[in-house]
């Protein structure tokens, strides 16, 4: 089976080749040009040189007196000292006699080479190539004249050829040398390039980022939870189909339009921004977007230990809502009926004894009596309370009140036919039965503790009364019985009157608290939001 090759050989093989072909092609180049260059510098240097010589009075003077004074030698032996690439100089007459030489020897004798005849008998400058005494050399001729312009002598200027070789042979060695170094700094750079993108991708190789991604796709497809993803700076990253359908955007936001847009501008009262600073995950937190109560997650994405964004996951909380009490709606009614077999019992205990002692009158009177009051409250809980769930709750609140020993009035004009736009049954009944449970805990239970509701419901506002004749709150409480984890009674937790209060503020609803021989509570939600959000121009833009 054949193995694919990894990303970081990849990448290695590729800079390696990018870096090796280039310097193979370029050095044969370079080094040709290199060794022309060379070439042509030893030339003209050896022409400058027989030039300079050449027109130097010194050498004139001697030359015309046939170095009388025997100055030429020690002359020419002084310029060599100061030149590079020009290894002799030679000075010789009309009949080709050396007054100069590397050699002492040669001095006197007659030039060799046989190249030295153009100078001779044309009076030309050039430069040849030849073997000579010393070897063979490359040559610059250049004629010596007196101050009558007369040809009195030559000039040669050179360089052994095996010396200008092993220049252009030294320059080829460190242009090679340099093309090598040029490679093994690109293969160290290749080598710490594809570690560092292979550290960036986490050392995935490409086909398990492709396999990674098709399986987010299929399981953000998959997922009926509402996703949102931002990066540091608050940019929605990510965002599923699930989120919009429960933040009611399908219809009107283009998913297009909301990538890259700040999550401030999509959901104003987000919390993510706070988690990205924070650094600390929030889970099973209660928040309203745009009309719907959603249950939300929310956690920081961390990159080697540093906070890159956050991700949050939601449901509405009507769905769970619905779930819950279709789990557990056994258990509400075992709790119902066991109320009301108390009740009955007790009930029947009274009827029982009335028998017993023979009052027979009373004993039928108070069937009656009792009669008449379930009718009643039935009558008003199914004609007047069309939301079967408070309906349910005031019945068993009833119940329950009735084995507490409290009188529980509902009021005969309380009407509910729709509930606020928006407002679930579980809000209504959070509120109703968190201020009927205060009113049970601050009333007497030795028959005299009475709690009145009414709910009445018009165009405009949903209106809830609720009074009992307890003690009353302590004036210094009035300010803090809305504030989470506060209670007047001990062992609670203090946190009915933090959501009745959160509640009614989300529905920009009123509540009133007023403290005589007792506690009234007065409450006024709006049956229509003004708040609602305005989407019409999102898909358009």
């Amino acid at each position: 089976m054949n193995r694919e090759m990894r990303l970081q050989t990849k990448i290695t093989l590729l800079i390696i080749t990018a870096v090796f072909v280039p310097i193979l092609v370029i050095i044969p180049f370079v080094a040709s040009w290199m060794s022309s260059n060379i070439e042509s510098k030893v030339r003209t240097n050896i022409m400058n040189v027989a030039e300079m010589v050449a027109h130097s009075s010194e050498i004139v003077e001697e030359l015309t007196t046939k170095d009388a004074q025997h100055k030429i030698e020690p002359f020419v032996e002084m310029q060599l000292k100061n030149l590079a690439q020009v290894e002799y100089i030679i000075v010789a007459d009309k009949g080709g006699i050396r007054y100069s030489h590397p050699n002492h020897n040669m001095i006197g004798k007659k030039f060799a080479g046989g190249d030295e005849i153009r100078v001779l008998e044309y009076a030309e400058t050039y430069i040849s190539e030849a073997t000579g005494t010393l070897g063979q050399s490359l040559r610059a001729f250049t004629p010596i004249y007196d101050k009558n312009h007369n040809e009195i002598g030559f000039v040669c200027a050179g360089t052994l050829t095996h010396s200008i070789e092993r220049a252009k042979h030294t320059a080829i060695f460190y242009i090679i040398f340099i093309g090598f170094g040029g490679l093994m700094a690109g293969i160290l750079g290749a080598f710490l390039l594809s570690k560092n993108i292979k550290n960036t991708l986490l050392g995935l190789e490409p086909e398990e980022i492709i396999k990674l991604y098709n399986e987010k796709m299929g399981i953000l497809d998959a997922i009926h939870e509402g996703l949102v993803a931002v990066d540091y700076k608050g940019r929605i990253t990510l965002i599923n189909d699930s989120a919009l359908t429960i933040m009611h955007f399908e219809d009107t936001v283009n998913k297009e339009y909301i990538m890259g847009k700040n999550i401030e501008d999509v959901i104003p009262n987000t919390r993510m921004m706070n988690v990205i600073e924070s650094g600390t995950a929030e889970f099973e937190m209660e928040q309203r977007i745009h009309n719907t109560i959603i249950m939300t997650n929310r956690i920081p994405i961390f990159n080697r230990g540093k906070v890159v964004g956050a991700i949050a996951s939601f449901r509405d909380k009507t769905e769970v809502t619905r779930m819950a009490e279709e789990l557990t709606g056994v258990q509400k009614m075992a709790w119902s009926l066991r109320a009301q077999n108390h009740e009955f019992m007790n009930k029947l205990h009274t009827i029982a004894g009335l028998i017993q002692l023979e009052e027979y009158e009373e004993a039928l009177q108070f069937i009656s009596d009792i009669a008449k009051v379930r009718n009643k409250i039935s009558n008003i809980l199914t004609d007047n309370i069309k939301d079967t769930s408070l309906s349910a709750l005031l019945l068993s609140k009833y119940n329950k009140a009735e084995e507490c020993r409290v009188k529980l009035k509902i009021d005969e004009d309380s009407k509910l036919s729709m509930l606020p736009r928006y407002m679930t049954s579980e809000e209504i009944v959070s509120v109703v039965g968190n201020l009927i449970e205060n009113s049970m805990d601050a009333v007497k239970n030795d028959g005299t503790g009475v709690i009145s509701i009414k709910i009445v419901e018009d165009n405009k506002y949903l209106s809830l009364n609720v009074q009992d004749n307890g003690p009353g709150i302590l004036p210094e409480f009035t300010y803090k019985i809305y504030d989470q984890g506060f209670s007047t009674k001990e062992g609670q937790r203090g946190h009915g009157m933090y959501i009745v209060k959160k509640i009614i503020d989300d529905f920009n609803g009123t509540i009133n608290l007023t403290v005589s021989e007792g506690v009234l509570w007065e409450i006024k939600i709006p049956m229509a939001r003004g708040d609602e959000f305005d989407t019409s121009n999102d898909s358009g833009r």
